[in-house]
């Protein structure tokens, strides 16, 4: 058996008082603990679909950021909306989907995008991600989704929430429509 050296000291053993390795085990285990929290509880980001992205871009008329969340994937439209100073020249009104990527009703309503595609011509359609255009707030934007109807000089006309499948979404736009 090797004998041991002396002022030497063994790779486990460095001569730490116990008040030292307690000070070390007091940073390591949370680090770990939060760690390990960190990878359980992160369930990754919401897919892409480039077709959406497509149709987010036509029904808005302008580019859109792409913002991936853990539940939803928001088609952010960069363009202003409609204001009294900035008014829409076609005279349209703007159906806005104020969505948030944690919103996973919002994720179960992706079929907005195919929808409004087919009423180009009556309305333009936007997506808000609400954690990215402070214009939620200016419509008092308390919970997503919400769907506001603006007019071209951006005056609220109308207000509601999440609807379960495309027909009644069609059906609600159908008769916010009705009267313009």
């Amino acid at each position: 058996m090797a004998a041991k050296m002396p002022g030497r000291r063994q790779w486990w053993n460095p001569g730490w008082s116990w008040k030292a390795w307690a000070i070390i085990l007091a940073m390591v285990f949370p680090t770990v603990g939060l760690t390990a929290w960190v990878g359980l509880a992160a369930r990754g980001e919401s897919p892409v679909d480039p077709e959406l992205a497509n149709l987010a871009r036509a029904n808005a008329g302008s580019e859109i950021v792409i913002v991936r969340g853990p539940e939803h994937t928001a088609y952010h439209s960069l363009a202003p909306l409609p204001a009294a100073s900035a008014q829409r020249a076609d005279g349209r009104p703007t159906l806005v989907f104020f969505s948030a990527p944690a919103c996973a009703a919002c994720e179960r309503m992706q079929f907005v995008h195919r929808v409004m595609a087919e009423e180009r011509d009556r309305v333009v359609f936007v997506e808000k991600s609400v954690d990215r255009d402070p214009v939620s707030a200016a419509y008092g934007i308390r919970e997503t989704p919400t769907f506001v109807l603006i007019d071209a000089a951006g005056r609220e006309l109308a207000r509601f929430g999440a609807l379960p499948d495309a027909e009644s979404f069609r059906a609600k736009v159908d008769e916010l429509l009705a009267g313009r």
